[in-house]
């Protein structure tokens, strides 16, 4: 009868590590799934905030657009709506556009622009409202020359094509977003 007595404290020993081992396995669990979540929280605020910019890029080319001038193209434009191989005030142009009835020539030699760190750190254009982030929202807007407005039909209406290219935080510098789209404009003359 003496021997059992010991037996009963060894069980209950050996099931208090099992619930302790199962205790801290669930723990580390919803450790992971809380991770996640705030890692999944903090991308779709970044989303939301190039989803922004992108679409103040595409109001800025519609408000814009009836004013495109070939002169906005060149290397001797001043003002604010100058699109440069440097992207100033994020607007960008790498190519040649000689005259309105002309047809433009885009220079696809080096890196893209939306892939260059120093235009996105000194020209990008900066999303208008503040927002709580590690950095503001920025964007670049691309001229990429004349396009069919249809180009299953035969008629020669023409179109002017933009890239815009977004870039956003999250609350953590290591969550970054960016977004792109095409948008293209008719001519209006």
């Amino acid at each position: 009868m003496k021997h059992e007595k010991g037996s009963v404290l060894l069980i209950s020993l050996v099931m208090l590590l099992i619930l302790t081992i199962v205790g801290i396995a669930s723990i580390s669990g919803v450790s992971m799934t809380e991770k996640m979540t705030n890692s999944q929280r903090d991308y779709d605020i970044a989303f939301e905030m190039a989803e922004a910019a992108l679409v103040q890029g595409e109001t800025w080319i519609d408000d814009y657009s009836a004013g495109f001038s070939v002169e906005h193209l060149s290397d001797s434009c001043s003002g604010t709506t100058c699109f440069t191989e440097n992207c100033n005030a994020g607007l960008c142009f790498r190519g040649e556009y000689l005259s309105e009835g002309s047809l433009c020539e885009l220079d696809s030699s080096g890196t893209p622009v939306w892939q260059s760190e120093a235009i996105w750190d000194s020209n990008a254009a900066t999303y208008s409202r503040n927002i709580a982030a590690v950095e503001p929202p920025k964007y670049l807007v691309e001229f990429l020359c004349l396009t069919a407005v249809d180009p299953t039909s035969q008629t020669s209406d023409l179109a002017y094509m933009y890239r815009i290219t977004s870039l956003a935080y999250g609350t953590h510098p290591e969550t970054r977003v960016m977004l792109q789209s095409t948008y293209k404009v008719e001519k209006t003359n």
